[in-house]
């Protein structure tokens, strides 16, 4: 349809009618086609349920930086999942590097990387 349009109209008009219709919109000075995913889609809902990723700071005068993910089973149970540096008890001992550590369940599962 838009190919008809730019035919008959200019396209500073055309870009105006898509931004109208909601099929476009400018950002940040550019002019972007937006593809939306209908509510009814079965893509809405696996896009609604992806994990949630945060980046936390542990240590404000270093670089020392963890990340964490979590996610909700269909069961209606959350899995976390955290990786991060620094010190960590594992057994009967201290270790220090990387670490996985998954809490799921009041269970947590911890792994040197």
């Amino acid at each position: 349809m838009t190919h008809v349009l730019r035919i008959v109209l200019p396209a500073s008009i055309v870009d105006v009618i898509k931004e109208f219709t909601g099929e476009a919109c400018w950002r940040r000075g550019k002019f972007i086609h937006i593809h939306r995913i209908p509510l009814n889609d079965f893509r809405y809902e696996m896009l609604r349920r992806r994990p949630k990723i945060k980046q936390l700071n542990y240590d404000p005068i270093g670089d020392l930086k963890a990340g964490c993910a979590w996610f909700k089973l269909p069961n209606n149970k959350f899995v976390v999942i955290n990786v991060l540096k620094g010190r960590c008890w594992i057994n009967d001992h201290y270790e220090e590097g990387d670490f996985w550590e998954m809490r799921y369940n009041g269970g947590k599962l911890i792994c040197y990387l």
